[in-house]
């Protein structure tokens, strides 16, 4: 473990622009990919193996993956990072920046040895409580109850710039982290440009969540006042392929341009496609409509093969009719009509979507994250009150607070902390639920089950009903009753979307029942859900050797050890297995 920073390491400098093809940068591409790779040269190819080019050619937009080494797979648990631009080289340095800045995100986090303290506990300037408070949706007339909630939780904390007020403040950094996880991180060639690109990702994101939640009729974009070449050509890429492409002003009165783009092939949906809706947020219109097209070509697999892109800050249409909002319009706009923020110097631009944030009642934080080898520039930014997805909009704070209260150390420190919450007016289900999650951590699996079966007892939501189901399972498993916790994973199992938790407790509970052909079955539908988890593979091998199938079981493990070589099950069943057959 390291010492936290002492700063944020944000400070501005004037930064000029050295190139504004499809994005805006102080380097070209192709220096930027020559630079990077010499950057990750450092760490062997552990972290980087390779990068590839990925599209099929039929939409001529390409699309980059850099594949990771095992090191960069055991951090940030993806196997690639997908890169877009409007050009090849842009899009392989779009791949490699992904890499280093997911990368050097969750190294600082997982190697830094953060403050743990209360609210009271920190000395100003600090991040004020009702701000992380207003993080998460909670009614205006109970926000005190958010705030009594966050400040009954010793977070971890860190220094972030407050960008809006130019000034260094301690930061709850877990309760945002907790939140927003990979929303907000960024890489860049500098850090302005690094901060840039994660201030227009949280924008983006958020007016996304807007649009969503409101089902809003945003403006349409007239495709013929589209005068920019490059943007135009991308457009026409398209249009050749038979691809029918809706554009959206989605700026939502944010003062930063962003453009929606829905899109899908008459040709090939559903058989061989999807509809492929996205967004894309710049300092100029041109550029977030740049960034929205490339967009669809990185999610799209070029509308000719089956593949299923992962949703990420916008819904998902299995169906035109559910579309329909987005395609109808009320009123058609020019391009050039949306905000306009862009300057010849990148910290210019980073004040401006500052300015305009505020303007809208939004504070912007940031602060610096480069991996200590790496040395590329990466910054987590931080605004508070925007939205993503449903990860703001359907919960609340003492919600939030209780979740990571179930995961502070010691354990009886977690359980005080939990009890105080279940105190406030209004408390839900979720703070019973959690607090059988202490209780199953600390051994107790019975009093689990009545915190359980209570959460059960306020009927929460649908969507909210398989983690209960899958701790009862928990609960039910560390008592020896495998018959009874594969009742409740069924019942997990049946609703929308299972995780590929329910199905590795599920072939657990089946191999202790010595139903070593049920077993496999469960771990393959886990390996179904989530490809990338090393565990399942080795499960099935330990299953298939009970089986007497020692070659598809060897192959089991050697799948399982190139996701993840420190498995050591794993290696023990293949190293027995290889020593037996040569």
């Amino acid at each position: 473990m390291i010492r936290p920073p002492q700063s944020s390491g944000v400070v501005l400098r004037p930064t000029p622009k050295n190139y504004y093809l499809e994005q805006d940068k102080i380097r070209p591409p192709a220096e930027t990919v020559a630079w990077v790779k010499e950057r990750f040269a450092l760490l062997g190819d552990d972290v980087l193996k390779k990068t590839l080019r990925i599209d099929t050619g039929r939409l001529d937009i390409p699309v980059y993956i850099s594949l990771c080494g095992p090191a960069a797979l055991n951090l940030t648990k993806n196997a690639k990072q997908m890169g877009k631009g409007a050009s090849a080289v842009q899009a392989e340095a779009s791949a490699l920046m992904e890499l280093a800045e997911r990368f050097s995100f969750f190294h600082f986090f997982n190697h830094t040895e953060f403050t743990l303290a209360r609210a009271a506990e920190i000395a100003e300037p600090k991040m004020p409580s009702r701000l992380a408070a207003e993080a998460l949706y909670h009614p205006n007339e109970t926000i005190s109850q958010a705030v009594d909630a966050f400040e009954m939780l010793p977070q971890t904390w860190a220094w972030a710039r407050n960008l809006t007020l130019d000034r260094e403040e301690m930061i709850p950094l877990g309760w945002f982290y907790a939140i927003n996880e990979y929303n907000g991180p960024a890489a860049g060639n500098c850090l302005e440009e690094a901060i840039l690109q994660g201030m227009c990702e949280v924008v983006e994101r958020h007016v996304s969540a807007l649009v969503t939640e409101n089902r809003l009729k945003t403006p349409a974009i007239d495709q013929s006042t589209i005068s920019d070449p490059l943007a135009g050509e991308l457009l026409q890429k398209f249009k050749d392929a038979g691809i029918k492409v809706w554009l959206k002003d989605f700026s939502c009165g944010m003062g930063i341009p962003s453009v929606g783009a829905l899109c899908y092939d008459p040709s090939t949906f559903p058989h061989k496609s999807e509809i492929v809706y996205t967004a894309g947020t710049a300092t100029s219109p041109v550029k977030a409509l740049i960034r929205a097209l490339t967009e669809v070509a990185q999610l799209a697999g070029d509308f000719d093969k089956k593949t299923s892109y992962e949703v990420s800050a916008l819904p998902k249409f299995t169906g035109l009719e559910e579309a329909q909002y987005v395609m109808e319009a009320d009123r058609t706009v020019s391009l050039a009509s949306l905000p306009d923020i862009s300057s010849g110097d990148l910290a210019e631009e980073v004040k401006a979507c500052t300015a305009s944030l505020a303007d809208s009642g939004f504070p912007v934080y940031s602060l610096k994250m480069n991996h200590p080898v790496l040395d590329v520039p990466v910054v987590y930014n931080i605004i508070p009150k925007a939205h993503f997805a449903k990860r703001t909009v359907d919960t609340n704070a003492v919600f939030h607070a209780a979740k990571l209260a179930s995961q502070l150390f010691p354990l009886d420190l977690a359980e005080g902390v939990l009890r105080g919450l279940g105190n406030l007016n209004g408390a839900g289900y979720y703070v019973p639920f959690f607090r059988a999650i202490v209780l199953i951590r600390r051994g107790e699996p019975l009093p689990a089950l009545d915190c359980l079966k209570r959460a059960l007892a306020f009927n929460p939501p649908d969507e909210d009903k398989p983690s209960i189901y899958v701790q009862l399972a928990v609960a039910l498993k560390d008592m020896g009753q495998y018959d009874k916790a594969l009742s409740a994973l069924y019942k997990a199992a049946s609703y929308p979307d299972p995780h590929q938790e329910v199905f590795n407790l599920m072939g657990f509970c089946h191999f202790k029942l010595n139903e070593y052909e049920k077993a496999i079955e469960a771990f393959s539908l886990a390996v179904e859900s989530d490809p990338a988890v090393a565990i399942n593979y080795a499960n099935i091998g330990v299953n298939l050797r009970r089986l007497g199938e020692d070659q598809k079981a060897l192959v089991m493990f050697r799948h399982a050890l190139d996701l993840d070589p420190e498995l050591d099950f794993a290696q023990t069943h293949y190293h027995e297995l290889t020593q037996a057959n040569f």
